[in-house]
């Protein structure tokens, strides 16, 4: 950040940065809490490289802008070659400097997955290699979790998953991530789950959030009238948050919610508010 020790220790002790401490007695800055006071500050990195965090060659401008394009275009061709590391490094980088969770959901993983999927549709691109990336990004953004501050032990639960016949993982995952670094302690089920257990989940938990993340529905009359049991059925005071792909307009006019989220940002945001509500 190019200033001296003793401001960062300064700003440490003041609780400006949040630090552990070692056994030693000597301060420790996660990274995420480093990213936190970034952000709270309106603070850069001068030297990324110092932390592990490497600006990535080739996708910067000459005005000294991330060129977005760019970068989504060698992620997506990083997936597709199973190239790991370069995907670890855009996954890190991006997840430090371009706004977290969310934003790697919304505006990083979702649009490669698009085009990923488009070429699918099309027989450019194999099934095993989309499912390949799915993986690899789980793996991935699960990394992520070290840098993220634990939740309190009161912190609110929030709980959710796929429904069955839906064996979309990242999508699910993706939520659990985002509710964790809302300060949430964020439990995902999984994919491919039935209505009744999701809702024996529900009332043995009893999560201030449940969520579904449906990005495929079969028969729509079956999905709402099993669909609208359940979020009937949910304990009482359980706030349902529901989204993903396959949920279009005129299906939501027929369903019952508390929140739909169109993005991870607007998750993020509605979660927010209501943990410090």
């Amino acid at each position: 950040m190019q200033v001296s020790e003793s401001s960062v220790k300064r700003w440490c002790d003041r609780g400006e940065i949040r630090t552990n401490r070692t056994l030693g007695g000597h301060r420790r800055i996660p990274l995420g809490f480093l990213l936190e006071f970034l952000e709270s500050t309106d603070r850069e990195l001068a030297k990324p490289e110092a932390i592990g965090l490497r600006v990535l060659e080739g996708e910067i401008t000459r005005n000294g802008v991330v060129d977005i394009s760019k970068v989504l275009t060698h992620f997506e061709q990083a997936m597709l070659d199973g190239a790991e590391s370069e995907c670890r490094q855009i996954v890190c980088t991006w997840f430090s400097t371009q706004g977290g969770i969310a934003s790697l959901a919304d505006d990083l993983i979702s649009p490669v997955f698009r085009s990923v999927g488009a070429g699918w549709e099309c027989g450019q691109v194999e099934i095993y290699e989309e499912r390949h990336a799915c993986l690899t990004t789980i793996k991935l953004v699960n990394e992520l979790r070290r840098l993220i501050p634990k939740p309190c032990s009161m912190a609110p639960i929030a709980m959710g998953g796929a429904i069955a016949g839906d064996h979309n993982q990242l999508g699910t995952f993706l939520v659990e991530m985002v509710l964790l670094e809302q300060g949430w302690r964020s439990t995902n089920l999984g994919c491919n789950i039935p209505f009744v257990s999701l809702l024996s989940a529900a009332r043995k938990y009893m999560p201030k959030v449940f969520w579904l993340s449906i990005s495929h529905v079969g028969n729509e009359a079956e999905f709402l009238k099993q669909y609208n049991d359940f979020a009937t059925r949910l304990p009482k005071g359980t706030l349902l948050v529901v989204g993903g792909q396959a949920l279009v307009a005129p299906l939501r006019e027929k369903m019952i919610y508390s929140q739909y989220c169109g993005g991870m940002k607007q998750l993020a945001s509605y979660v927010k508010e209501l943990k410090t509500g």
